[in-house]
């Protein structure tokens, strides 16, 4: 099954954020960009599907570090 445009932008997102390695409170701005793709949905996200998202911003912004 395809995913969603929305979950499309958000795996967008994430890679971004882990190819990008300038900058810092990447992972806030990452949130920030998913919050405004999840209003754009009008169906907002639930506590366990935030925490998997936080989560991945979080390991792509140490990834972007690494590289």
């Amino acid at each position: 099954m395809a995913h969603s445009i929305s979950w499309q932008a958000i795996d967008f997102i994430v890679e971004a954020l882990a190819a990008n390695t300038h900058g810092k409170d990447r992972a806030e701005v990452g949130l920030y960009l998913v919050e405004l793709v999840m209003k754009d949905r009008k169906k907002p996200l639930d506590a366990a599907q935030m925490e998997m998202v936080k989560a991945l911003l979080a390991d792509a912004e140490i990834a972007g570090r690494i590289e």
